[in-house]
């Protein structure tokens, strides 16, 4: 029982690895086409996945180990091709919060 236990875990952790770099590769896309409304709706069911992994993540294995796990997905993507500059960061940020703020106003 153990053994499919952490199996159930180590695909949760695989698909947030390759989730994360996802979505790291659609938010340099973001900064480069900011008009390109598919990336944003892309951006935001990526982002509503990996949140629904992480809480899977959490429930079989705690807090702490949510975190540490976080914590090393966090380098990893830091060593990534799609790591953003903090002026890269800013732009996404300011472009994400514009298109959150049109999206709430159409519903």
């Amino acid at each position: 029982m153990f053994g499919l236990f952490s199996s159930k875990t180590k695909k949760i952790e695989e698909k947030l690895s390759k989730l994360a770099i996802e979505i790291a590769s659609i938010q340099k896309s973001i900064i480069i086409y900011p008009s390109e409304s598919n990336y944003k709706n892309l951006h935001i069911s990526k982002t509503k996945e990996l949140n629904s992994l992480y809480n899977e993540l959490e429930a079989a294995k705690g807090k702490d180990y949510l975190n540490e796990f976080i914590r090393k997905l966090s380098n990893v993507y830091k060593e990534s091709e799609y790591v953003l500059s903090k002026s890269e960061q800013k732009i996404l940020d300011k472009i994400l919060i514009e298109y959150k703020v049109k999206v709430k106003i159409k519903v």
